[in-house]
C-alpha cells in the first residue's frame, strides 16, 4: 500500500484532487494493472472517505480507521470476493441489502466489488438499478481486469479509472521469493494476473507452459491423440480454479503470440515459435473464437477437462 502513491501517480493524484473538491461520485470501475494493485487502490478510496487525518485528499493510513479498514474490520466498508466462477444475482442481492444499512463509522456506506467481469447479466442489471437510483450516502467501486469486460450499460453509468499496466516490483520480487527467476516472472506478469501465479510453483509453470506447447504441436499436427494429452499431461498440472483461469490466459497468449509471430507484430511472450504453423489465418481465427466461447462456458460452470477436450475435437476437425 505504502507504495501507491509511487507506482500509480496520476490516479492517485486525480483522486486527491476531486476528494479535496468534495466532488467524489456514487460508482466508480478502476481496472488494469493487478488484481493486488486494484483491491489497493479501492481501500485507499476507502480510507479516504473515514481518515481522521486527510491531507490534500490523501489518507494518513495510519490512524486507527485507516487501518481497520486496511484489515477488512470496518462494518461501514463491504467487499464482495468469491472463489466461485461467477458472482450472481443473489450475492448482489445480499451486498446491496448490507450496503444500504445505515453507517455506523462514518456517514458513507462502501461496497467494494473484486472481479466485477465475474457478474452475470441478470447480477449486472440488479446492480445498475443501485447505481442509476443511489440509496443513501453509498458509494460503488468496481474492480476488474478491463471496462470493456462489464456491461456497457455499466461502462456509460460509472466513472472509470484506467492503472498503469506497469510491473509491480514487489510482485516481480514475491514471484522471485517463490522461484520463479526474473524473465520468466516479469513474462508471466505480462499474461496473467498475480494472484493466479500465486497459486502454482515455478516449476509447475514451466512445466505447464511446456505441456500446452505439446498439445498445440499435436494440434497443429491433426493428430487425434491430443485430445488423450489433456487428462496424459495438463490436468495433472491443474489442480484448483486459479490454474485453470490461468490456462486460459496463457493460451489466449499462445494465439496472440501466434498472430504476432506470423505477421512480425510485436515481440512475443510465451513462445517464439509458430505452433500452428500448418492453419490458415482462418482457421487460427476461428480456433481463437473458440477458445473464447470455451472460456465463456468454463466461467459457467462447465467442466474445465470437458471444455478442453472439446477444444481439441474442434481445433483437429
Amino acid at each position: 500500500m505504502e507504495n501507491l502513491q509511487t507506482e500509480q501517480p496520476k490516479v492517485v493524484q486525480e483522486f486527491q484532487k476531486i476528494i479535496s473538491s468534495n466532488m467524489l461520485s456514487h460508482a466508480y470501475l478502476i481496472d488494469s494493472a493487478s488484481s493486488k494493485v486494484r483491491q489497493q487502490m479501492a481501500i485507499w478510496l476507502a480510507q479516504s472517505q473515514f481518515c481522521e487525518n486527510l491531507q490534500n485528499g490523501a489518507p494518513d493510513q495510519t490512524c486507527q480507521k485507516c487501518r481497520t479498514i486496511a484489515l477488512g474490520d470496518n462494518p461501514d466498508v463491504l467487499e464482495v470476493e468469491t472463489e466461485k466462477q461467477s458472482i450472481g444475482v443473489d450475492d448482489i442481492k445480499f451486498f446491496k441489502k448490507e450496503a444500504n444499512m445505515t453507517a455506523t463509522q462514518g456517514k458513507r456506506r462502501i461496497l467494494i466489488i473484486d472481479e466485477a467481469e465475474k457478474m452475470t447479466n441478470a447480477a449486472s442489471n440488479n446492480l445498475l438499478k443501485t447505481i442509476e437510483e443511489p440509496e443513501g450516502n453509498l458509494m460503488i467501486i468496481l474492480l476488474a481486469d478491463s471496462a470493456k469486460q462489464l456491461l456497457p450499460t455499466i461502462q456509460s453509468r460509472v466513472q472509470i479509472f484506467h492503472l498503469s499496466n506497469k510491473s509491480n516490483e514487489d510482485e516481480i520480487e514475491s514471484l522471485i521469493n517463490e522461484g520463479f527467476k526474473k524473465e520468466q516472472a516479469e513474462d508471466a506478469l505480462k499474461v496473467t494476473d498475480i494472484k493466479y501465479l500465486e497459486s502454482i510453483t515455478a516449476d509447475k509453470y514451466q512445466s505447464l507452459l511446456i505441456a500446452i506447447t505439446n498439445w498445440l504441436k499435436e494440434i497443429n499436427k491433426q493428430k487425434i491423440n491430443s485430445f488423450i494429452d489433456i487428462q496424459t499431461d495438463i490436468m495433472p498440472l491443474v489442480e484448483n480454479k486459479n490454474q485453470q483461469h490461468l490456462v486460459f490466459d496463457m493460451l489466449n497468449q499462445m494465439f496472440s503470440d501466434i498472430l504476432s509471430i506470423r505477421y512480425n507484430l510485436e515481440k512475443s511472450t510465451l513462445t517464439t515459435e509458430d505452433l500452428l504453423s500448418n492453419k490458415g489465418i482462418k482457421k487460427v481465427v476461428g480456433m481463437s473464437d473458440d477458445l473464447f466461447t470455451a472460456e465463456q462456458m468454463w466461467k459457467s460452470n462447465v467442466s474445465f477437462q470437458a471444455i478442453l477436450e472439446d477444444l481439441s475435437l474442434k481445433f483437429v476437425d
